[in-house]
């Protein structure tokens, strides 16, 4: 059976993505982690700062809009959206796959707009693993974030998507001397590798460490679950897809598992995080920043990208606040009630 159109693939993995059927039975772990309330403060409100520094850039709290779309015309709505507000908020953001881009560069305008305003502090192409395969690979990976004019590159590791996608690549053979190669290639730009959706084992984050990489998204489950996405969108996949509604490692132990593994290697946690409360946790648990997705993919589709991530940001400060710091980027143990194991 040949190889379906791409563009309905992206197209599907958006509506599906957004759905209610595609989401990990287990849970994220973030749930298990409580921060401390603190009745006195000790400060005002106003007082308390969000700004951290994330590879190299400033940003005006330590939140990032986590890879989704690009290379497909409704992705084009959905990033101006997404991008728009991450200016306006000072945070970061993460692009969807470049592949389509490289292979088409007339599909530019699905991914950034022109305008600078709307242009975040923090912008990152993103390539996925399996095309780091060959000596071209690192040529590639400039190129895209040439086009993109982006501060660094994201490889993004889907070894589960790729293996039940009937028309996957499931062909990560040599990946991590492709990341190496690629590191190498783009210095002194940085290179963030993160998973997709399952964790990422404290083995696997040790060979990133060795590749040269700059960060680690852990992308932990608990989230959207690509198997899920896959098996949904493609009736030969569903029986496949199905064995993996829970496999992976959920985002707090991956959290924890990737610090103990390559300590002061800036970690990224993501996979199933809500709101600014459950970021405040995550930073509270050592990540640099956290990363959301699919509340924010739900509020762009309905042109709310600004107003939902607004108000993670105020929830961030407040929580930041009632813990007792007076910086997000202080958030420490000692600001959780019973932290876990």
């Amino acid at each position: 059976m040949g190889r379906p159109d791409t563009s309905r693939r992206k197209r599907d993995h958006l509506r599906i993505a957004a759905g209610p059927g595609a989401r990990h039975a287990t849970p994220s772990g973030i749930a298990g982690a409580r921060l401390r309330h603190r009745a006195l403060p000790g400060r005002d409100l106003a007082d308390v700062a969000l700004d951290t520094e994330l590879l190299g850039h400033r940003l005006g709290a330590p939140l990032l809009v986590s890879a989704m779309t690009g290379g497909v015309a409704e992705a084009r709505v959905i990033n101006d959206r997404l991008a728009r507000a991450a200016a306006e908020h000072g945070v970061g953001m993460t692009l969807g796959s470049g592949r389509a881009l490289l292979d088409d560069p007339s599909l530019l305008r699905t991914y950034v707009g022109p305008a600078a305003a709307d242009r975040p502090p923090l912008l990152l192409a993103n390539l996925g693993a399996a095309q780091l395969h060959g000596p071209d690979a690192p040529a590639a990976a400039h190129a895209l974030v040439e086009l993109l004019g982006a501060d660094g590159l994201t490889v993004h590791l889907n070894p589960i998507q790729e293996a039940v996608q009937p028309e996957g690549e499931p062909r990560f053979g040599g990946v991590a001397e492709g990341i190496a190669a690629v590191v190498e290639r783009l210095a002194p730009l940085p290179v963030v590798a993160k998973e997709v959706g399952f964790g990422l084992d404290p083995a696997d984050v040790a060979l990133l460490r060795d590749a040269g990489v700059a960060a680690i998204d852990v992308a932990g489950a608990g989230g959207t679950n690509w198997a899920l996405v896959e098996g949904a969108r493609d009736p030969r996949a569903r029986a496949v897809a199905a064995a993996f509604g829970d496999w992976g490692v959920p985002t707090v132990p991956a959290l924890l598992a990737a610090q103990a593994a390559a300590p002061g290697l800036p970690v990224i946690a993501s996979g199933g995080l809500h709101d600014g409360v459950e970021a405040a946790k995550c930073l509270a648990l050592g990540a640099a920043a956290a990363g959301l997705a699919r509340v924010l993919l739900i509020a762009a589709q309905a042109d709310r990208a600004s107003e939902a991530l607004g108000g993670i940001v105020a929830q961030l400060r407040i929580a930041t606040w009632a813990a007792g710091a007076a910086r997000a980027d202080e958030l420490g143990r000692e600001h959780l009630q019973e932290p876990p194991a």
